[in-house]
């Protein structure tokens, strides 16, 4: 039993020791001349400010919990004696990505379907800022929409880009937040250009 505890002894204080040796020794630069610093860690140092997370809350109605003899006779959310239930109302929260396209404007670009069902819009930013946002506009056929954030206009932004010039097989970048993991980066490449996709939604 001595040596049994000895041993988990001298674990705990080596796990002890581990950890505080990881709290105290700090973050190291990396020279700019660094291996290390790839196009692809290049890319997502200078655009990772720019990308937001966009929160979306919109009140719904979920419906009577029950529809009682008196409803169904007189029609939904009839009240006889004024203590029927009434439709539950509950919130709805999408999350999404954007990109600031205009920092002086606050202008950013997200997805339609992030925003759909309106409500309150909030802009989360890298730095731990929040900003509540209006919609300027949206195209659901294409899946885009435009927000303006109600706040400081000296915001770091992008300059859009064209894809005329793409070619399969290019390295690309992808910058959200899936799941609410803020700022998570993927890598993949162009798989091809000019395809058109059907959905229950349409063609894309």
């Amino acid at each position: 039993n001595m040596s049994f505890l000895s041993r988990r002894g001298a674990a705990v204080l080596l796990s002890a020791c581990l950890l505080a040796f990881c709290c105290v020794v700090p973050a190291f630069a990396i020279p700019d001349g660094s291996p290390r610093l790839t196009p692809v860690v290049r890319a997502v140092q200078l655009a990772a400010p720019a990308v937001v997370n966009i929160t979306s809350t919109s009140v719904i109605d979920a419906g009577p919990r029950y529809m009682s003899p008196l409803e169904q006779f007189f029609g939904p959310g009839f009240q006889a004696f004024g203590n029927m239930p009434q439709a539950r109302r509950q919130k709805r929260v999408s999350l999404g990505s954007g990109v600031i396209v205009d920092g002086g404007r606050g202008y950013v670009l997200t997805n339609a379907h992030v925003i759909s069902g309106g409500g309150e819009v909030t802009v989360n930013l890298l730095d731990g800022r929040e900003f509540p946002a209006i919609v300027r506009g949206a195209d659901p056929d294409f899946d885009i929409a435009v927000l303006e954030i109600q706040g400081p206009h000296n915001l770091p932004s992008l300059q859009p880009a064209t894809a005329a010039d793409l070619l399969p097989g290019e390295t690309v970048i992808a910058i959200g937040n899936p799941f609410g993991f803020n700022h998570t980066v993927t890598t993949g490449v162009v798989s091809a250009l000019g395809r058109s996709i059907r959905s229950e939604s349409g063609l894309f």
